[in-house]
């Protein structure tokens, strides 16, 4: 690499995160690198664009693996509310709790309602910004103990004063209002309660948000003025290469460039057809199965490698 960090400094020098427990090999380009840099220093959100399979979300793990900080991510659907990212009041648990009663001795029976904190169901902002808080669903530690309600950590390590890596996946999805719903969260590192209060972010904490979108519907211009932003390129022919043996050392060398060759010629046919090329991901799974099945790239039609390649890589479902 050429360029040197002054944030995102654990990264090798070579750029490339090795395999290591559960962490996925990761080719960190200059130009990833310069980007987490500036997110990093301006503590704005990175939005990540590009096609499909070019790894756009293994690039937020992979960051969380680098910086050995936490990691939280929530792929983003037409159904996703802002209260499901930051906190969302469970009406239904307070309903069916609201119509049981408990007999009391020589009174009338009483209500099994818990607090009103007791039924917020905290989203990946409130973990991200006060894990503590969002155990206890935003009670005291007396109150939390006395109704018998805390949550298990999500993505946090417990007594560890790590910084956080906050995946928001595929924004584009959303509806059109949920990009600028999401200013106050991003801008402020806060959000209120339904209750009046309120959840900020310590004034210390290290909050890396990446976003990724697959560019299927355009953005908010007010959105996208607060992010930095990144596009990353389909990798070519050696970065597949690379990127395939820093996966598995021990691969077929010549199998691998034979594969990564058809990546590069489907990804023209998908355009002229207007289908969805293939993408690194599938480009990977295409060398595990040919590895472990021991079966050679032929263009013999009536070869196992031909119904792999369209299992794999073409996934033509017309009959």
């Amino acid at each position: 690499m050429k360029y040197k960090p002054a944030y995102f400094k654990n990264l090798p020098a070579d750029g490339i995160l090795l395999k290591d427990g559960g962490n996925l090999p990761y080719v960190f380009s200059d130009d990833i690198v310069i980007a987490l840099d500036v997110a990093l220093a301006t503590d704005r959100p990175l939005l990540v664009s590009g096609k499909p399979g070019c790894g756009k979300s293994r690039l937020a793990e992979a960051a969380a693996a680098v910086q050995r900080w936490n990691f939280l991510g929530r792929t983003i659907t037409s159904r996703t509310r802002l209260e499901e990212l930051t906190v969302e009041v469970d009406h239904l648990r307070r309903l069916n709790d609201a119509q049981i009663r408990k007999p009391q001795p020589d009174s009338e029976p009483e209500s099994s309602l818990k607090p009103d904190q007791a039924y917020h169901n905290p989203g990946i902002f409130w973990w991200a910004f006060n894990p503590e808080s969002a155990r206890r669903r935003g009670m005291t530690e007396t109150q939390a103990g006395e109704w018998g309600i805390t949550l298990d950590y999500i993505g946090i390590e417990r007594d560890q004063n790590k910084g956080v890596v906050l995946l928001i996946d595929e924004i584009d999805k959303a509806e059109p209002d949920l990009p600028n719903d999401l200013l106050e969260p991003l801008d402020r590192r806060s959000f209120s309660l339904p209750d009046g209060g309120k959840i900020e972010a310590a004034g210390d904490l290290k909050i890396l948000t990446i976003i990724t979108t697959n560019g299927e519907r355009e953005l908010p211009q007010a959105f996208l003025r607060r992010c930095v932003t990144l596009t990353l390129p389909e990798p070519g022919k050696n970065e597949l290469v690379r990127i395939a043996l820093e996966h598995d050392p021990n691969s077929n060398r010549a199998r691998i460039e034979a594969i990564a060759e058809k990546i590069l010629r489907f990804r023209e046919e998908a355009k002229n057809l207007l289908r969805r090329p293939p993408g690194t991901g599938e480009f990977l799974d295409a060398i595990r199965a040919c590895e472990k099945l021991a079966i050679d790239v032929s263009e013999n039609p009536d070869s196992v490698w031909r119904k792999i390649e369209n299992a794999i890589l073409l996934k033509d479902t017309q009959v």
